[in-house]
């Protein structure tokens, strides 16, 4: 299975307003009300604060919106969001969203070491914790294992499929 971080949505969540080439977006990924459920936002910096930051926002990232019609960028442009939220899983942490990010730091590390993004450092591990290198700074981060269950591989398609291909 393939699984890729969906491109910046083409309008704002918050205004519905389309986004434009050179318009900075802010995206959110973050817990929902309800049990297991995970959205994304994709706001205009100035709507973040009118949008209202859930309390249990994993992941928080920037980018700038790119020409669509330009495929090569539009792929450089999902790898860097790909890191870019993987990094921000470690930036927002709490307990209350411990499970659903560790399950997203393994995942993403798994696409990101496929993608040559991140290097696995020293014996392939388990259980526990695996040691990953980024590549492009050198960093050494520390991700969680999770036991990938066909329970899991559900909850991940029903609560993480408009953010995770």
């Amino acid at each position: 299975m393939e699984w890729q971080i969906k491109t910046i949505a083409r309008n704002s969540t918050l205004s519905g307003e389309a986004f434009k080439p050179g318009d900075q977006v802010v995206c959110l990924i973050f817990k929902g009300k309800e049990a297991g459920e995970l959205g994304r936002a994709d706001l205009r910096p100035d709507e973040v604060e009118a949008f209202g930051l859930p309390d249990q926002v994993l992941g928080r990232w920037a980018r700038v919106v790119k020409d669509p019609n330009d495929e090569i960028t539009a792929v450089k442009e999902t790898m860097a969001s790909a890191e870019d939220f993987f990094f921000s899983l470690f930036e927002n942490e709490s307990p209350e969203t411990k499970e659903e990010s560790d399950m997203l730091k393994h995942l993403l590390s798994l696409m990101l070491e496929r993608k040559r993004v991140l290097r696995a450092n020293g014996d392939r591990r388990s259980i526990g914790e695996q040691s990953y290198r980024h590549v492009k700074t050198k960093q050494l981060i520390q991700v969680p294992i999770v036991d990938i269950s066909t329970e899991l591989m559900l909850k991940i398609e029903d609560t993480v499929g408009d953010i995770i291909l």
